[in-house]
């Protein structure tokens, strides 16, 4: 499904990444608050107070527990697509009957900066989708 399909979808999107991914999240985060769609990254305050409470690897799953309900969508956003603390979070938004995405290159292209490069790609093509 196309990101853009699946945002019209959701009641609520939520956008995760670490590092640069975490930056391009809050940037398609943002794109989708644009055209009214309900989209959400978790903030630097919530995030590291998650991190110090429970770990780094519990930091976007703790959250998604908690605000996360079937018809939302999660997006992970990872240069890897291995990191722990995202698969923890698609993990338990699965658990609440979310639906996931997840978008990553590096997997083909074993390049970190081409796989940044492809998710804002794809974030901005679903923008010119959503604005029609």
């Amino acid at each position: 499904m196309k990101l853009s399909d699946a945002a019209r979808k959701a009641k609520r999107v939520y956008l995760i990444g670490n590092g640069g991914s975490y930056a391009n999240a809050v940037h398609i985060c943002n794109d989708l608050l644009s055209v009214g769609i309900k989209a959400y990254t978790l903030d630097p305050a919530t995030l590291t107070a998650i991190a110090n409470d429970h770990g780094y690897s519990q930091v976007f799953s703790k959250w998604i527990e908690t605000v996360g309900e079937s018809g939302d969508l999660l997006v992970a956003l990872s240069g890897s697509g291995r990191s722990l603390n995202i698969l923890e979070a698609m993990w338990a938004a699965r658990g609440k009957g979310m639906e996931t995405m997840l978008i990553t290159n590096y997997l083909q292209e074993k390049d970190m900066q081409g796989s940044e490069e492809e998710q804002l790609t794809i974030g901005h093509a679903a923008m010119k989708e959503l604005r029609g």
